[in-house]
């Protein structure tokens, strides 16, 4: 039988604090501390000065206009409740609408988000390659005021929580160079910023944050330096919030190693030897990665959740959160550990030897979708967001119907995209990524498929296929572009190059456009 959700209870005692456990706040000492025979180190007997890093410099008054006000309640109502996709929202609904009650960046940039989120909830369901400022008055005069404001301080904290919202801006914007920006920022300030509440707060976000400029970034100018996100292995996690921070430090580790390798694999380099220094750097992520799997599996199921509005809407339990959570972080190792492997292969053949990987993870991502209730599948409800802050399932299903050369396998990863994934995951768009990997299985598998995801055409490579039909990597423009057809008819759709390599082994691009569903 499900058990009840409940909110992560932040004001309990000090043991039940650093136990990261739910204190039940009986005075002077929690029973909980009591029946298990621990010593209750009482509670703070004043609010902590971390999140007094200032005295306000006034109480925001200036929402004198209806437009604005109506722009928090719906931040309130609605966009920070999902901003946090499948993670603990209390940074969107507590801590930062803490601070929009006295810091004026910090409220200018929400009622620009809000202004935007808004717009794009409202759009035609088909739109979802990003709102512009420049078409939203509101949004952009008050994120010139949240610049403006921070020009006049130095204090490094506001400026990282700032940070962080001008990269959900961007992030809404589809603006890949401006995102990166911001977070190279961040993260660079992060060795500056002394104040404990930001380190536990903010710091978590920017190691989340970190992968996608690894994912998505141009080249090495476009990476971040993971120094200040350090986060050393514990001798055993409390929670899956502990097991989560850690694995995302993991994982952009991986992904800098893997980017380091592209010359490896699909550049000039291919068959060169690989410098020690990054083969010694693979082998000890991959020693990292197998310790944390280790200190994961033996994480109690029991331990603390996230409870997120998604959950509570369909009350879906706490043993259904606990199976999401676990899910989620086996999917992201088992996908890390593969990438890492494959790091300076120059073929696409030492993907195969990963199938069981890729199985887990697909079978991880089928449980999570046959236990979801028939009402949270009802498109008609609509209640689902269309923009997520974090990454969701969409990068990772996409991975597996890409690299993944296993028929069935890679159809039902494509199956599971449309189901599982947000129409806007940061910068990733389910419509585009599912049009793409969709065609890499044409591609690779010598087949068309019909619009439930199945061949409709006989499979020229019904196995896995050979090695010169395999997409080594995509080129895709990021924005929707319109071209004229044989018919005189405009049609949407991204210009995409599939880098491949020909009968000579010489790497070659070949461009298509592909049509938008």
């Amino acid at each position: 039988m499900a058990r009840k959700g409940s909110h992560k209870v932040r004001t309990g005692c000090l043991t039940c604090k650093a136990r990261k456990v739910k204190c039940d706040e009986s005075k002077p000492h929690c029973n909980r501390c009591i029946a298990t025979g621990r010593l209750c180190s009482g509670y703070l007997t004043k609010v902590s000065s971390g999140l007094l890093w200032q005295r306000p410099r006034q109480l925001f008054q200036s929402i004198d206009k209806p437009s604005e006000g109506r722009a928090l309640q719906y931040f309130c109502e609605k966009t920070a409740q999902f901003l946090s996709g499948a993670t603990d929202p209390y940074f969107w609904t507590h801590l930062v609408m803490q601070f929009c009650n006295f810091e004026p960046a910090v409220n200018h940039s929400v009622i620009a988000i809000s202004s935007l989120y808004e717009q794009m909830e409202d759009g035609d369901g088909r739109s979802h390659s990003g709102v512009q400022l420049r078409d939203n008055s509101l949004a952009l005069q008050h994120y010139n005021a949240a610049i403006r404001e921070l020009k006049t301080t130095d204090n490094q904290p506001l400026v990282l929580l700032v940070c962080i919202l001008f990269i959900c801006i961007e992030f809404l914007q589809s603006n890949k160079d401006a995102a990166i920006k911001h977070c190279k920022h961040g993260i660079a300030l992060l060795d500056r910023a002394d104040y404990s509440w930001a380190k536990e707060h903010l710091l978590p976000v920017f190691r989340r944050l970190s992968s996608f400029p690894f994912l998505l970034g141009a080249g090495p100018f476009d990476f971040p330096d993971l120094a200040s996100l350090d986060s050393s292995l514990p001798t055993s996690f409390n929670s899956f919030d502990d097991a989560a921070s850690v694995l995302d430090f993991l994982q952009s580790r991986t992904l800098r190693v893997v980017r380091l390798g592209d010359p490896y694999r699909v550049g000039k380099l291919r068959y060169k030897t690989v410098p020690s220094d990054l083969l010694e750097e693979q082998e000890a992520v991959a020693c990292l990665l197998d310790q944390w799997h280790i200190l994961f599996e033996s994480l109690d199921s029991g331990s603390t959740l996230p409870v997120t509005p998604a959950t509570e809407i369909y009350n879906l339990g706490m043993d259904f959160i606990g199976l999401m959570s676990r899910a989620i972080l086996l999917i992201r190792y088992e996908l890390s550990r593969v990438t890492l492997n494959t790091a300076f292969k120059a073929d696409e053949i030492c993907y195969d030897q990963y199938l069981k990987n890729f199985q887990r993870a697909l079978d991880a991502c089928a449980l999570i979708d046959s236990v979801v209730p028939e009402e949270a599948r009802d498109p008609s409800r609509k209640r689902e967001p269309q923009f997520i802050f974090e990454t969701g399932f969409t990068v990772w299903l996409h991975l597996i119907a890409t690299r993944c050369r296993d028929l069935a396998m890679r159809l039902e990863a494509l199956r599971l995209m449309g189901l599982l994934g947000v129409p806007r995951e940061n910068l990733w768009e389910l419509r585009q990524m599912h049009a793409l990997a969709r065609r890499v299985i044409e591609i690779e598998h010598g087949t068309i498929l019909d619009d439930d995801g199945r061949p409709a055409t006989p499979v020229q490579y019904p196995g896995l296929p050979p090695d010169e039909r395999r997409v080594r990597h995509t080129n895709m423009e990021p924005k929707p572009s319109v071209y004229i057809d044989l018919n005189g008819k405009e049609v949407c759709g991204w210009s995409v190059g599939f880098v491949m390599r020909d009968e000579k082994d010489a790497i070659v691009t070949r461009t298509e456009f592909i049509i938008a569903p």
